[in-house]
């Protein structure tokens, strides 16, 4: 019963995931134009961070019923990914950005792209062991 409930956690995180990196976020930039955009993602992206988390974390307290070290370290580490982009590095970059910090903001920004592109290998890397 766990496997069925890991790999459906795992789907919807995965899923939303790269579907989000493959299709919204070009299709936001590109449909509504810079000046549409960017106020739209800053205000989506708290969303999408404790969506993200919320499945994190009970994908975690299944790992975690299920007796499964590997994947709850996987969920764990995730989960916490997550919140540190949502609750620090995403207000420190909305900052920066709003006072014209460019360099400050791209550091920040990249910082967040990195934990999202771990996450994903992470969360591949759960599917294909599970």
């Amino acid at each position: 019963m766990f496997d069925t409930i890991q790999l459906v956690l795992l789907s919807v995180i995965f899923g939303g995931m790269v579907t989000f990196q493959i299709l919204f976020a070009p299709l936001v930039f590109i449909k509504l134009g810079i000046d549409t955009a960017r106020p739209f993602i800053r205000a989506f992206f708290p969303f999408y961070y404790l969506y993200f988390s919320i499945f994190s974390f009970a994908y975690l307290i299944v790992c975690l019923l299920a007796s499964d070290g590997i994947q709850a370290i996987i969920a764990g580490v995730a989960l916490v990914g997550f919140l540190i982009s949502r609750q620090i590095l995403m207000p420190m970059a909305n900052a920066a950005s709003d006072s014209s910090q460019k360099s400050k903001f791209d550091l920040l920004h990249r910082g967040t792209v990195v934990i999202n592109t771990l996450q994903l290998v992470a969360f591949f890397s759960a599917l294909v062991l599970l």
